[in-house]
């Protein structure tokens, strides 16, 4: 993965880091190597960055806001606030009233998967649920914040006004980092003063669980920004993967679609049901490629076989276009309004009692890989 540097040499212990108590899961090569307690660049003495006025003298971002306190905001901000090693602040605004509160008191049932993890000893997450707080306006939840998470509903302009509200409320070095899945970072920063500290690190739910973000610099970032951007999320835990530039989607929501693209074929045309296909991934080539990756599963498998299996399958692949977009069964669902585990009903019947069984699965893998990962190189 290719990443930016980071400038600077490790300190003394007079720069009152705490020391990770547990590894921290690698990141990239650069970033990882890279402790809390590196300097900005132009700090070699601990003093404050020329690029821009840091929290601390140290460099450290102690204050966090973040906008929009559902379940991708609500564990964005839950998340930093227990696997930061660093003292931190962690305040969450919602347009919602109480939406803020709740995300708080949910934070408990982060901190328990993260724990049954093993990525936190209980009293430590306790301890670190204090660092959680909340705030009834922008100004409010920005105030003294060095870094700004924007995870409100994935809609353009709702996201460019709240974009515009905080390049008005807050300092030219703060950075605003969206969390959006797919929209250009460019639109975000369109007519703002200060676009240059506008970046996407887009997470994946839960946000608490799954490691990597995805990094996505515009053309008119300051490179200061991704490198910190990368940074402070290593030292959350995550795995910061840095994109050359934005295409729609990014890279994961990309691979993902042409999965469920070729899914969707393989229904209509009778192949296989849901529930085979879901089968299928599950237990076949999903625990090999969540291992390896794509291009390692070639490279083991052996790039003639895959020059040959692509002769052989892709002419037969799903063929459909943009103009089939959404294709006829998504269409329905939404004019239905079954729309998967939050309506009650989508592909499949969602029962509560299912809901609650399937959520537990997945959490439990997801914590098994999570913490096989802290010694993953």
């Amino acid at each position: 993965m290719v990443t930016p540097g980071v400038a600077g040499s490790p300190q003394s212990a007079s720069r009152h880091c705490d020391v990770p108590t547990t590894r921290l899961p690698p990141g990239s090569v650069a970033i990882h190597a890279v402790s809390a307690c590196l300097p900005l660049p132009g700090d070699q003495d601990g003093n404050r960055s020329t690029l821009g006025t840091m929290s601390t003298p140290s460099g450290l971002i102690d204050r966090i806001a973040v906008i929009g306190a559902g379940f991708m905001g609500g564990g964005i901000g839950a998340e930093f606030a227990l696997r930061l090693e660093h003292d931190v602040r962690v305040t969450l605004w919602d347009a919602r009233p109480g939406g803020a509160a709740t995300a708080v008191a949910r934070a408990r049932e982060v901190a328990d998967a993260l724990v049954e993890a093993g990525i936190l000893l209980p009293e430590v997450a306790t301890r670190r649920l204090a660092r959680l707080a909340t705030a009834d306006t922008l100004a409010e939840v920005t105030d003294g914040a060095s870094y700004v998470v924007e995870a409100v509903p994935e809609d353009l302009p709702t996201k460019q006004e709240v974009f515009r509200d905080l390049d008005r409320i807050t300092g030219p070095d703060v950075i605003l980092a969206s969390n959006t899945s797919g929209f250009d970072p460019a639109d975000l920063a369109k007519d703002l003063s200060h676009p240059a500290r506008v970046v996407v690190a887009h997470y994946f739910g839960p946000a608490f669980l799954i490691p990597l973000v995805e990094v996505v610099p515009h053309p008119g970032t300051d490179p200061w920004v991704t490198e910190r951007t990368a940074k402070l999320l290593s030292d959350a835990g995550k795995r910061p993967a840095v994109l050359g530039r934005f295409v729609p989607g990014f890279v994961a929501n990309r691979l993902q679609q042409a999965l469920f693209r070729e899914a969707l074929h393989l229904v209509r045309d009778g192949v296989a049901t849901p529930e085979v296909i879901d089968e299928v991934a599950r237990f076949s080539f999903g625990p090999r490629l969540a291992a390896l990756g794509p291009f390692t599963v070639a490279d083991f498998a052996g790039l003639d076989v895959y020059a040959a299996l692509s002769t052989n399958v892709w002419p037969d692949l799903s063929a459909e276009t943009a103009s089939d977009a959404p294709p006829a069964e998504l269409a329905s669902h939404v004019a239905s309004g079954t729309l998967g585990v939050k309506t009650g009903a989508g592909t499949y019947p969602w029962p509560p009692e299912q809901v609650q069984a399937v959520t537990a699965r997945r959490n439990r893998a997801l914590g098994d890989a999570l913490r096989g990962m802290r010694d993953d190189d």
